[in-house]
């Protein structure tokens, strides 16, 4: 019987490189308001955060209309860079596309940006997901579970026939607390930020179907 039914895949840095465009932005519009930004904010208070938690978390003594708009300008930001086609998609990312196909896997992208269909589409991969979750779907995001449990429901799969797949570190607390075995991908080379993962790997490419059904076992 086969174990792994379902892959859930988080968007920024696991699928697509927008994480130069999300950190210009944020760093933009941090500054515009006079906050200090740099790698450890960006990974310790922002990272895998819906926009506005992300802006509040950075913002503590700013009003919440104040976080509203400057979130959106961030937004903004984002948005301008990727009509512009400023990401990548990996290539480890579409291979284990395509090897977990070749399996009878099904696949979900359960991201805390909003704006995941539209970059999906921009790279013409949206099609390869049978559902796919953005940060607006769900009232609590990340480290909240709920955005991986909706995207487990919606491929009609308890968390266990699944895995996700995260680079950031309120993901893979998500995934965690969601019940779900979760995979750290760290292309960063600072793995023990993903230490709560059951596996930390640096790429895609190490990482075979078949494999990961025997550590889910163990």
């Amino acid at each position: 019987m086969t174990l792994l039914k379902g892959v859930i895949f988080d968007l920024d840095g696991v699928i697509a490189d927008t994480v130069p465009a999300h950190y210009a932005a944020w760093k933009r519009m941090f500054e515009e308001e006079g906050y200090a930004f740099d790698d450890q904010v960006y990974h310790d208070k922002v990272d895998g955060r819906r926009r506005f938690d992300g802006a509040r978390a950075v913002m503590v003594d700013a009003t919440p209309d104040r976080v509203s708009a400057a979130a959106a300008r961030k937004d903004a930001y984002f948005l301008a860079q990727i009509e512009q086609g400023q990401f990548e998609v990996f290539a480890d990312t579409l291979d284990f596309l395509r090897a977990c196909r070749a399996e009878g896997i099904v696949l979900a992208t359960a991201s805390s940006s909003r704006n995941v269909r539209l970059v999906l589409e921009k790279a013409g991969i949206a099609d390869e997901f049978a559902a796919i979750v953005g940060g607006d779907d769900v009232a609590n995001g990340k480290p909240n579970p709920d955005i991986f449990l909706l995207a487990a429901e919606r491929l009609g799969m308890a968390s266990d026939a699944c895995i996700v797949i995260e680079d950031a570190i309120s993901g893979v607390a998500a995934a965690k607390t969601g019940g779900f075995f979760c995979i750290g991908i760290d292309r960063s080379g600072q793995s023990q930020r993903l230490a709560g993962a059951d596996l930390i790997v640096a790429s895609l490419s190490e990482l075979r179907p078949c494999e990961i059904e025997k550590l889910m076992k163990k």
